[in-house]
C-alpha cells in the first residue's frame, strides 16, 4: 500500500493528543456548522494518519491514544449518527432543494460516516480495540449488519451494472450526488465485512458474549448473509468496456496479474468470519441449520479451491464442515444442550440504544433540521465560506491522502497513474491531456462549484 516514509504525516506536532482528547459525540443539530466542520477535518486526519501508520509499519500511536483515551465509542456514535441523518434529514434536505447549486456540503456529511468507519476498520483489527468498544459493540454490530444488508440491496439494484459514459453526461447534480451516495454507501458496507469478522472473532472480550451470539445468530442470520455475500462476490465487476475491475481502499481498478492470482481481501474477510461462525462450540445453542440454510451453505463447496484453501489453510476446517452438511442430517446437533435448558436464551441481553436515541432526537423535526442545515451548506462566497471550502479540499487531496489511495494520484478517466491537476478546481487528477477530454463532461459541474466556492 504506501511505502515507508518517516517524513509523511497528516497530523501536525502535538495534533494527536489534541484531537483524540477533544473527540466527543456529535449532536444531529450541530451537523453542518462551523464547530461540526472543523471535528470533521480531524477525523478525516485522525484516519488517515492510523492507515498511514498501520500499513506503513510504523508505531501505531493513533490506534494506542484512541484506545487509552476511550476514544473509539465516539466513532460508533458519529456512524449511527451519520446514518440516521442520511435516511432522516438528507431526504427532506433533497425536497427542499431538488436542483442545487453545489452539493459539496451535502456530500462532506455522507463522507462523514465513511471516515468514521475507516477509523474504526483500522483500530478495531487489534483485540484491545474490541475491548474498548465493549459498552457499544451490540451498537456496533446491529450498524455493521444494516450495512451488510444495504450492500445486498444495491447488488439487486444493479450496483454493479456498468454505467456508460452517455449516463455519466446525462446526469444531473442530483443524479451526481445519488450516485455518490451510493458509492460511498458500497465503501462503507466492504468496510463492515471487517468489523464483523472483528467482532466475532472477539465476540467473548467485554463480558457481552451472549447478547452478541444472540444477534449474531438469532437476531441477523449472519451465518447467511455472509453466505449470500460470498455467492455474489460484489468486490469484482466488469466495467462499460467488458473489463474486470476490483474494488480496493475506496477505488475500482483493473487488477494486476498478482492481484488476480490472490484472494481479494474482503473475500478472504467473509470466509473467516464464516468460519469463525459455524465452527464456534456456540453454534448448537443459537442457530438451527434448517433445509434452505443448509442448501445456501452447500453452495458454497463449489468456491473452496485449492487455491483458496492453500491460501487460507485453516479454511479446511470449514470446507470439512460443509461436506459433512451436504451429506448428513446435522438437525441432531441442536438437541445438545449439555443438560442446561434454555442454552440460547440470554437472561439479560444487551440491546443497540445508540440509534434509537437520535431518531427520538430528530422525530418530528426533520423538515426543520433540513432547512437549517441547508442554510449552512449554502457557500454565499465569503471569506469564511471559502477559508473552510479550501480547508475540507485539502483534507482531501492532501499529500497524505494521495499516499494513501492505493499508493498515489490516480487518473479520473482510465485509474492509471496521474501526474497532471485540473488547474481551476485543483481536485481532480488525468494521466494526460485524452483523458481529461473525455472526463471533462462529467467532471464540468463539479469543477464549477469547487471554482466558485474557493476562488
Amino acid at each position: 500500500m504506501v511505502d515507508k516514509d518517516p517524513q509523511l504525516s497528516a497530523l501536525g506536532v502535538g495534533e494527536l493528543d489534541l484531537f483524540v482528547e477533544s473527540m466527543v459525540p456529535s449532536s444531529i443539530d450541530a451537523i453542518g456548522n462551523q464547530g461540526w466542520v472543523d471535528w470533521h477535518i480531524r477525523l478525516q486526519k485522525l484516519n488517515q494518519q492510523a492507515v498511514l501508520e498501520a500499513s506503513s509499519m510504523q508505531e501505531e500511536l493513533t490506534k494506542e491514544t484512541l484506545i487509552s483515551c476511550g476514544k473509539l465509542p465516539v466513532l460508533v456514535y458519529e456512524a449511527i449518527c451519520i446514518q440516521v441523518w442520511r435516511t432522516k434529514i438528507y431526504p427532506q434536505i433533497i425536497k427542499l432543494e431538488p436542483a442545487p447549486a453545489n452539493t459539496f456540503g451535502v456530500y462532506m456529511v455522507l463522507y462523514h460516516e465513511a471516515a468514521a468507519v475507516g477509523l474504526l476498520e483500522t483500530v478495531l483489527f487489534h483485540e484491545d480495540g474490541a475491548q474498548c468498544i465493549s459498552d457499544v459493540v451490540v451498537d456496533l454490530l446491529n450498524y455493521a449488519v444494516d450495512q451488510l444488508t444495504a450492500l445486498l440491496a444495491l447488488i439487486n439494484n444493479d450496483y454493479l451494472k456498468p454505467v456508460t459514459t452517455k449516463e455519466l453526461e446525462c446526469e444531473t447534480a442530483i443524479d451526481e450526488l445519488e450516485r455518490q451516495k451510493r458509492d460511498l454507501q458500497f465503501d462503507i458496507s466492504m468496510r463492515c465485512i471487517s468489523i464483523v469478522r472483528y467482532i466475532a472473532e472477539h465476540m467473548d472480550v467485554g463480558g457481552a458474549a451472549a447478547s452478541i451470539s444472540t444477534n449474531l445468530y438469532k437476531t441477523h442470520d449472519l451465518p447467511s448473509l455472509l453466505t449470500h455475500l460470498l455467492l455474489h462476490e460484489p468486490w469484482k465487476k466488469n466495467n462499460d468496456k467488458g473489463e474486470l475491475q476490483t474494488f480496493n481502499y475506496g477505488r475500482w481498478s483493473k487488477p494486476s496479474e498478482e492481484e488476480l492470482s490472490q484472494m481479494h481481501r474482503s473475500e478472504a474477510q467473509l470466509w473467516l468470519c464464516l468460519r469463525q461462525l459455524l465452527l464456534e462450540p456456540r453454534l448448537n445453542h443459537y442457530y438451527t441449520i434448517d433445509e434452505c440454510r443448509r442448501s445456501a451453505f452447500c453452495r458454497l463447496q463449489a468456491k473452496m479451491t485449492e487455491s483458496i484453501l492453500d491460501q487460507i489453510p485453516p479454511l479446511g476446517d470449514l470446507k470439512m464442515f460443509l461436506c459433512r452438511l451436504a451429506v448428513g442430517d446435522y438437525s441432531s446437533l441442536h438437541n445438545r444442550t449439555n443438560g442446561t435448558k434454555n442454552p440460547g436464551c440470554t437472561l439479560i441481553e444487551l440491546v443497540p440504544q445508540i440509534k434509537d436515541a437520535y431518531l427520538k432526537k430528530v422525530h418530528k423535526r426533520t423538515k426543520t433540521l433540513a432547512k437549517t442545515q441547508l442554510e449552512l451548506f449554502h457557500m454565499d462566497g465569503s471569506d469564511e465560506s471559502r477559508d473552510m471550502a479550501k480547508r475540507l479540499l485539502e483534507s482531501y487531496t492532501s499529500d497524505t491522502a494521495l499516499a494513501l489511495d492505493s499508493g498515489g494520484a490516480k487518473c479520473a478517466k482510465c485509474g492509471d497513474k496521474a501526474t497532471k491537476k485540473c488547474s481551476r478546481c485543483k481536485t481532480e487528477w488525468y494521466c494526460g491531456r485524452e483523458c481529461q477530454v473525455q472526463q471533462w463532461p462529467k467532471h464540468k459541474e463539479l469543477c464549477d462549484q469547487f471554482a466558485k466556492i474557493c476562488v
